[in-house]
């Protein structure tokens, strides 16, 4: 029993704006029975599944789970695994492979290292519409498969949440908020919705327990990533500013010169080191001047 539709997504890889360092490689829709397990031994790339029918073991090292229609699956790049279907009549797939070091960068913000099952989240909708996207790319898909993967690693990381015994402090809250839009414009107001505070009592509580005002932490992520694409990707500075969304890049530039004590271009120029100062003259003693 096998049946698999496979979409390449290589023309909205090709639309990605230049320098960002994630490929989106297929989109696919399966039926397998026991008799044709998916099988994965080191796998270079990073798949999204959905279960939309029947039942299944995944063995991924000494681990195993058993899943079934309506869970999710993150299987990450590097891992070996197998997938075995169960019973006669096997088990329903839809799911999207890509990699890419924003990709890495999405799942160690969104805390998913590690996290593989996810039962009972549905994500048909999203990995639908990756599917739409790659059997009708246009100018706008490559945009909006990005979206896409973000709202499922951001799913993901709700439902993993979620599954936590102690519930998040108010703080926590919003450190949770903040690493999952670090790359948006994030008001006051929507951290405080998310900490289910006022947004005077959620600064109160966050600048005791932090010891600096939010904006502030906001400011030093959004500056920490920043350096991190200088360093890591081949994106612009215009590209970077609008990605963490500052107002332009000569704000962004001007900003991180004063916190960071270089400018973007000279700081990927310098591998993020800060030239050797000058030595200052030394100055002349009397018995230094020699008489002629």
């Amino acid at each position: 029993m096998y049946r698999e539709k496979l979409l390449r997504m290589t023309a909205v890889t090709e639309a990605l704006p230049k320098g960002i360092d994630l490929q989106f490689h297929l989109s696919g829709a399966a039926l397998r029975g026991p008799s044709t397990p998916t099988e994965r031994n080191e796998a270079d790339v990073c798949s999204i599944v959905y279960l939309t029918g029947g039942s299944a073991q995944l063995l991924m090292g000494q681990d195993a789970f058993s899943v079934r229609a309506g869970d999710s699956l993150l299987l990450p790049i590097g891992s070996s695994y197998r997938l075995l279907g169960e019973q006669k009549e096997g088990v329903e797939l839809l799911w999207v492979s890509a990699s890419g070091e924003l990709l890495r960068q999405l799942i160690r913000t969104h805390g998913l290292e590690g996290a593989v099952h996810f039962p009972s989240l549905d994500l048909s909708e999203p990995l639908g519409r990756l599917r739409f996207y790659a059997e009708h790319p246009h100018e706008d898909a490559a945009r909006a498969c990005v979206a896409l993967l973000e709202e499922l690693l951001y799913r993901m990381a709700e439902a993993h949440y979620a599954t936590e015994k102690q519930p998040l402090s108010p703080v926590e809250q919003i450190l949770r908020y903040i690493e999952e839009h670090e790359t948006e414009a994030i008001r006051l107001e929507q951290l405080a919705e998310a900490a289910g505070k006022s947004p005077s009592q959620a600064e109160r509580l966050f600048r005791k327990e932090m010891g600096q005002p939010i904006y502030r932490y906001v400011l030093s992520r959004k500056l920490e990533l920043a350096c991190r694409l200088l360093l890591e990707s081949g994106m612009s500075v215009r590209e970077i500013a609008s990605y963490l969304s500052f107002e332009d890049e000569f704000y962004f530039s001007g900003l991180f010169r004063r916190k960071i004590g270089l400018s973007p271009s000279q700081y990927r120029k310098t591998g993020g080191k800060k030239p050797e100062p000058k030595p200052a003259p030394r100055r002349r003693r009397d018995d230094d001047i020699v008489l002629l």
